[in-house]
C-alpha cells in the first residue's frame, strides 16, 4: 500500500532527494579526480579510491532508497518514530553537506591551479652601472 502525506519523516525524505543529486556528482568527480591525480597505482591510492568508490556508491543509492521509503512510508510512523527519523535526516545533512562543500572547494583550487601564470614586474638588468 502507497500512501504519502506531509508529515516531519516525508519532509526528510524530500530533504534526502534533494541532497542526493549533489552529492552523487560529487562523489562521481572525487572518483575521477583520484584517478587523474596519480599514475602509479600504489596501494594508498588503491585504498582511497575503493572507499570513495564505497562512498560514492552509497552516495547514489541508499540516500535515495532511504528518502522515497521516508517520504512513501512516514505517514505509518508514531510521532516518537518520526522524531527519530528527523534526527537522523539532520545527521546525513549534517555529514553530507560540509564534504559536499569541501569537494567544491577542491574543485575550484584544482581549476585555478590550471589557470595560474607568473608574472614578472622587471627584468633584472645585465649591464654595468657607471659610478
Amino acid at each position: 500500500m502507497v500512501n504519502a502525506s506531509l508529515n516531519w519523516a516525508s519532509l526528510v525524505g524530500i530533504l534526502l532527494v534533494l541532497l542526493w543529486l549533489p552529492a552523487s556528482v560529487s562523489g562521481v568527480f572525487q572518483i575521477w579526480f583520484t584517478l587523474n591525480r596519480r599514475a602509479d597505482t600504489s596501494p594508498r591510492i588503491l585504498i582511497k579510491t575503493f572507499f570513495k568508490i564505497f562512498q560514492t556508491i552509497g552516495r547514489a543509492f541508499v540516500i535515495p532508497s532511504a528518502g522515497v521509503i521516508f517520504f512513501l512510508q512516514g505517514w505509518r510512523l508514531d510521532p516518537i518514530l518520526q522524531l527519530a527519523c528527523i534526527l537522523l535526516g539532520i545527521g546525513i545533512a549534517v555529514e553530507i553537506v560540509p564534504t559536499f562543500i569541501d569537494d567544491y572547494h577542491g574543485w575550484r583550487k584544482r581549476t585555478g591551479r590550471a589557470k595560474a601564470s607568473i608574472i614578472v614586474n622587471s627584468q633584472p638588468d645585465d649591464s654595468v652601472e657607471e659610478n
